[in-house]
């Protein structure tokens, strides 16, 4: 009869008797801790992406040095695992974020048109799958206590690393973790995990039975799931020259896939240790055939290539090692992937081998190794499989797990999809800390329709006002059909604006008389200033007229008391300086002249929630003066909306032209600077961007601003934004001879920046569509339909 002695019973293999005996942990703790066997503890973080593959060759070396000090940072006792989990989400759910809510208002058919065609963005192809990544870390501790201060100090320090790559990491708790492991599990169901621990330890279930699949089979080669076929893969043969695409590119699938590097540093001293002999070994084998050579009367010694090329790459490694800073790591590359089929299942399988294929890489099925891989896939930090292979740092780190950055935020609004993973790009310009924007493009690229788009959306999501400078009469038709106000003001309109109209709260705690005399001054400058600008002696007395126009009013602050252009006209010509006469005298032609549409009280009603400001027919000479007056007319609407605890989203087109001048573009830098405070929310339209970027102010707003999108753009502009913003010419080649609708974002600035590629193809068959577009046939053929029906 024969014996097993202990050392080969611990070796003998368990045979789960259930799904969450196949689990591979023993203890769980709130704050995310998983314990495995007697003494190895796991912690998991997720960390956000970053737009590696667009950036700066500078910057991507850059980040491959922090990821390679990143992964020196652990030792010999630390197995780290990087998983990317791609996986479905609940449709229901995620339409029900990304949905436009009723609001029972004329506008619910646009809404009804344009959640149409967010829902035909979201079927199929990649915005029905979530990408979401992981680094885990499993330690071996003599304590649940003391594994727990050691994952603190290493997240420290970890997010310390990642905040130098642009990208942060946090520790996921157990609520998070769970949920996690319970949308692989139990695949189908995901969004509907929720954990109450007192409830379920009153029915006396502990955390594995939240998250265990129902069943669980392994095969040969692949596993059943649930109800799901999945198969374990890995990557067996890797090539000489590594590309730091190969992670990116096995993981951009539509359809769920777990994609994991295990890493395991080797001791400094063994790794050495390992090398040496490996090449002692290797200087023996070439000895022998030298002898050999010689013994049978070659000139010249013959080493096979083969060995002569291994003693080379062992000869690096040594050196690598010794004078390079880097390490020896074992590591291997595992991908589980999921089908409803076995077909499906067999289809995928071929699919990942041929992008392996693009990248000299070879796969291999694990055969009756299913189990122990998927737990080796899944982020428990656990490395079940002996066929890892040795890298040094910089070869492991090539496995780049940054990609590009997503923009998906809760309450967000359409802007189009990434252009590089085609997914959805939702977001709210209010999560900037200066909401303030611009849009820039070529004439043709689309730049009036990105500035529709997202009024609609405005219009649509919120209650907020939106205001719109048009100087180019592009955005009648969609306010007319919106139900807005179209304000034409031209040296012969009936509709007047005062621009000495002003609100009691036109200034915070400022004297409100005196920002109203910055705008006076910068209106004078326009008309009177000439080449030289305004003397200090007209300053002076433009601003002791100003006072005296006001008294009245700031007395009674009634309506009837608000003074106009003609009152400010008469006060100048009571004083006895020469230079009032002057001043006077030159305001004559806009006080009593042809061009006084500007000296009347103000006769517009602008309370709609949409107004456009239809400046086309102004004419050259009172063109920068109108826009002025007009923008004075938003800084009043915007006071008195933030006592009503509303937004006011304002538009002004060609805005290079209030840069002309030094007063006008002063005013307009002061509107962007206190416009966040008070509730605005300013985009400038341009396509002249090197006209604007002439302006010192301009310069700064725009370097300033957080929120930029930019479309086709000229040569010479292209290169004076890729200075100002650090573009990459990979970036560049988005705003590039691009389509109609294609360019970049430009998100925040500083450590929290981000530039994210977008193309919006926004459905031509939409009323929508038809009431955005400005290409002349289209709204030739949109206006005959009108016309017809």
């Amino acid at each position: 009869m024969l014996f097993l002695n202990k050392k080969s019973a611990k070796k003998k293999a368990r045979i789960p008797k259930s799904s969450q005996q196949s689990i591979p942990y023993s203890a769980a703790t709130e704050d995310g801790i998983l314990k495995h066997g007697k003494d190895r503890y796991s912690k998991t973080f997720s960390y956000v992406d970053i737009n590696y593959q667009v950036s700066k060759q500078d910057d991507q070396e850059e980040v491959f040095s922090k990821y390679c000090e990143f992964l020196n940072f652990f030792d010999d006792t630390v197995n780290l695992q990087v998983t990317t989990i791609n996986k479905s989400f609940n449709k229901n759910d995620f339409e029900g974020r990304v949905m436009i809510k009723s609001r029972n208002d004329h506008m619910e058919s646009f809404r009804a048109e344009y959640n149409q065609m967010l829902k035909r963005r979201i079927s199929g192809g990649k915005n029905e799958i979530k990408k979401e990544k992981f680094i885990t870390v499993n330690i071996e501790s003599i304590s649940m206590d003391e594994a727990r201060n050691t994952f603190l100090r290493m997240e420290r320090e970890t997010q310390a690393v990642f905040k130098r790559m642009g990208s942060s990491i946090s520790g996921l708790d157990l609520n998070e973790r769970l949920e996690l492991l319970h949308d692989v599990y139990r695949m189908g169901q995901e969004g509907h995990f929720t954990y109450d621990p007192k409830e379920h330890k009153r029915k006396g279930l502990i955390t594995k039975d939240l998250i265990a699949a129902d069943a669980l089979t392994f095969k040969r080669d692949h596993m059943i799931i649930g109800d799901k076929y999945a198969r374990a893969i890995y990557i067996k043969d890797l090539p000489t020259f590594l590309n730091d695409k190969f992670l990116s590119e096995i993981t951009d699938f539509t359809f769920n896939l777990i994609t994991t590097m295990n890493i395991k540093s080797v001791d400094s001293y063994k790794a050495l240790r390992i090398v040496k002999k490996q090449i002692t070994g290797m200087e023996a084998n070439k000895i022998e055939y030298q002898k050999r050579s010689l013994k049978n009367g070659y000139l010249e010694a013959f080493i096979p290539h083969e060995l002569k090329h291994s003693l080379t790459e062992a000869n690096e490694l040594l050196d690598d090692l010794i004078n390079k800073n880097q390490k020896m790591f074992l590591t291997n590359i595992i991908v589980v992937h999921f089908s409803d089929t076995l077909e499906g299942l067999n289809k995928d399988t071929k699919e990942i081998s041929s992008i392996s294929s693009k990248f000299l890489c070879q796969t291999g099925t694990l055969h009756y190794q299913q189990e122990d891989a998927l737990n080796s896939c899944l982020p428990f930090g656990l490395n079940l499989l002996k066929i890892s292979r040795t890298l040094t740092t910089e070869s492991t780190a090539i496995f780049m797990p940054f990609t590009n950055q997503e923009l998906f935020q809760e309450g967000g609004m359409y802007y189009g999809l990434n252009a590089v993973s085609r997914k959805l790009i939702m977001f709210n310009r209010l999560t900037l800390d200066t909401p303030n924007g611009f849009i820039l493009g070529t004439p043709g690229s689309g730049k009036s329709f990105a500035a529709k788009r997202e009024m609609v959306n405005v219009l649509l999501n919120t209650e907020d006002d939106v205001i719109i400078i048009d100087p180019e009469r592009e955005y009648t038709r969609l306010v007319n059909n919106f139900k807005g106000e179209v304000i034409h003001i031209s040296a012969g309109s009936k509709n007047y604006i005062n621009p000495l109209d002003m609100t009691m709260d036109y200034a915070d705690d400022d004297d409100p008389l005196m920002l109203k005399s910055d705008f006076v001054l910068s209106l004078c400058e326009v008309i009177v200033g000439g080449r030289y600008g305004l003397t200090p002696r007209e300053k002076s007395i433009i601003d002791r007229c100003l006072k005296l126009t006001y008294h009245q009013y700031l007395q009674t602050f009634s309506k009837e008391d608000i003074p106009t252009l003609i009152d400010f006209y008469e006060q100048l010509k009571l004083q006895e300086d020469p230079e009032a006469i002057e001043i006077a005298t030159a305001l004559e032609l806009y006080v009593k002249g042809n061009l006084s549409v500007f000296a009347n009280k103000t006769n517009i009603n602008i309370d709609n929630r949409l107004v456009c400001f239809d400046i086309k027919d102004l004419g050259k000479q009172l063109k920068t003066m109108g826009m002025l007056i007009v923008l004075d007319q938003i800084w009043n609407r915007i006071t008195l909306n933030r006592g009503k605890g509303k937004r006011t989203w304002i538009y002004i087109d060609e805005i290079y032209l209030l840069f002309a001048n030094e007063y006008s573009a002063a005013f307009l830098y002061e509107l962007y600077k206190r416009a966040r405070k008070w509730g605005g929310i300013p985009t400038g339209i341009t396509q002249n961007v090197e006209d604007l970027l002439k302006s010192d102010l301009a310069r700064t707003m725009l370097s300033n601003s957080m929120f930029l999108m930019m479309l086709n753009q000229a040569k010479s502009d292209r290169r004076e934004l890729a200075t100002l913003l650090d573009i990459s010419e990979t970036q560049l080649s988005y705003v590039t001879n691009s389509d109609s609708g294609q360019g970049l974002m430009f998100i925040g600035n500083g450590e929290g920046k981000g530039i994210v590629p977008f193309h919006d193809e926004f459905p031509r068959d939409t009323q929508l569509y038809k009431m955005m577009t400005t290409k002349v046939d289209e709204v030739r053929e949109a206006d005959l339909e009108i016309h017809t029906a």
